[in-house]
């Protein structure tokens, strides 16, 4: 029994020897025979290659505490940061910024005042407060990439309270366009 059951180890192993493998050819330079018995040299050639996928780091700010000023409105900014960005050739990251609420704050989810406010980006204020826009571009480099994104109340504020709003960035990685001035 126990040769048995080594004979069909074995066969089990040497079947696995034989699983089927890529082989590439290599390029073979060989004498041309009618050059014979001074054999000219030969050329032939190889392709080097490698793949680099793409990678980054974004980092957003987890919150942005405004604060008062000499106005009555409310403002302060936070920093998107992108690192170790690496795109194919021809792409950059953009971040555009969006809030459910159209960049109003609320004191709570019932109340019926709602302050109103803006931001501010590497592109100007958004002024286009049902979508939104972009806020940061940021392009292939190994070194951090840094933009404030601002938040200003519209207005002073009318009512006590924590005002709230949370709002969205959303990160992609798109073909790069110009801006405004290039």
């Amino acid at each position: 029994m126990k040769k048995l059951i080594s004979g069909i180890s074995a066969l089990i192993t040497a079947s696995m020897l034989i699983a089927p493998m890529s082989a590439f050819a290599d390029t073979t330079v060989s004498p041309d025979p009618d050059n014979m018995p001074n054999p000219k040299p030969g050329t032939a050639g190889t392709t080097v290659e490698f793949s680099v996928d793409p990678a980054y780091t974004v980092t957003i700010p987890a919150k942005v505490t405004l604060e008062k000023g000499e106005d009555g409105t409310y403002s302060n900014s936070g920093t998107l940061s992108a690192a170790d960005v690496k795109l194919d050739e021809g792409k950059e990251i953009v971040v555009t910024l969006t809030s459910a609420s159209k960049f109003n704050m609320q004191t709570s989810a019932t109340a019926e005042y709602k302050l109103p406010y803006t931001a501010e980006g590497a592109f100007g204020k958004l002024t286009d407060k049902e979508n939104g826009g972009i806020v940061a571009k940021f392009a292939t480099s190994t070194a951090v990439q840094n933009t404030p994104v601002t938040f200003t109340t519209d207005e002073t504020p009318k009512y006590a309270g924590t005002y709230t709003d949370p709002v969205v960035f959303t990160i992609e990685v798109e073909d790069i366009t110009p801006t405004a001035g290039e």
